[in-house]
């Protein structure tokens, strides 16, 4: 292929690869015709430029998932945050603090202010679980009423609170912790995200969302297999792996010339892109995401 390439980001440490591979089983004219196929799809499309982000985002900024893609308010979708009593191991409440994290984003959206108030002490309940020193967010907790009525206050102090928290778990050696948070949360933003496309299908804006998360899988499952030794982490690092075959039964095209790649703030550019997602793909997709989410929640 000359002028056309499939994303294809493997992340090691710092570097992604684009790399042009075929789909197994086509001779060259079938090569020829599919990738005729692709550039005609691609040249109907109206340039309109896009990012897709291939980094892990912190719990409270996997709201971007589902922002912006006309989602509508289920809070029947959220963990409640009277299951605080079930996380008592070290594990539990590390995932549960990343899944109330996004549950906070999501309320935030929609302006529901005493479910903010209330994921908020949540955190805080967990944080202290963690032994996450109380100055991290002491502020917050103490001026509460002021940020809730500010959404742009709000996002601002929850961002730096999550941030402060993996800074602190990583220098103190407990790495996994933070590791966990971060899967709680990616895998939250899935569950929400993929909940509501099967509520509306017809949402292509949402599945091309979601579709777009293969990549940041692949980050979240280079991280976790920093701690596959870790007999607790095991089993949540081959639901991580069993969910990305799915998501390697899709390809997302682009033109060579109308992509660029910056490996510093992890982002992928595009004027233009085909998502080959078929829709029962998603739909396998969110069964498997909530058997994990169910997994850490319960």
């Amino acid at each position: 292929m000359k002028s056309l390439r499939p994303f294809f980001p493997l992340i090691f440490i710092s570097l992604i690869l684009l790399t042009i591979s075929c789909k197994p089983g086509r001779n060259s004219e079938e090569e020829i015709d599919f990738e005729s196929e692709m550039l005609g799809i691609l040249d109907s499309i109206p340039a309109e430029p896009k990012e897709i982000f291939y980094q892990m985002s912190l719990p409270v900024e996997m709201a971007k998932l589902f922002e912006q893609v006309g989602a509508n308010y289920f809070p029947e979708i959220l963990n409640n945050t009277d299951q605080l009593s079930r996380y008592s191991s070290p594990l539990k409440v590390a995932m549960n603090l990343g899944v109330f994290g996004v549950d906070l984003s999501y309320v935030k959206i929609f302006d529901r202010q005493v479910e903010e108030v209330n994921y908020f002490g949540a955190i805080q309940k967990l944080s202290d679980e963690l032994g996450i020193p109380a100055n991290l967010y002491s502020d917050a907790l103490n001026n509460l009423d002021r940020y809730v009525s500010n959404k742009d206050s709000l996002a601002s102090i929850a961002t730096r609170i999550y941030r402060s928290s993996d800074n602190y778990l990583r220098e103190k050696g407990e790495g996994s912790s933070a590791a966990m948070i971060m899967m709680g949360g990616w895998v939250e933003g899935m569950y929400i995200a993929t909940q509501i496309y099967e509520k509306d299908q017809g949402n292509i804006k949402l599945l091309e969302k979601i579709a777009e998360q293969k990549y940041s899988l692949n980050s979240l499952i280079s991280l976790m297999n920093n701690y596959h030794g870790k007999e607790d982490m095991t089993e949540y690092l081959l639901m991580l792996k069993n969910l990305r075959r799915s998501f390697n039964r899709f390809q997302i095209y682009y033109k060579m010339n109308e992509v660029s790649v910056d490996t510093i703030n992890k982002v992928i550019s595009a004027s233009k892109y085909y998502i080959d997602a078929k829709p029962e793909t998603i739909l396998e997709i969110s069964s498997k995401i909530a058997s994990l989410r169910n997994k850490i929640v319960r």
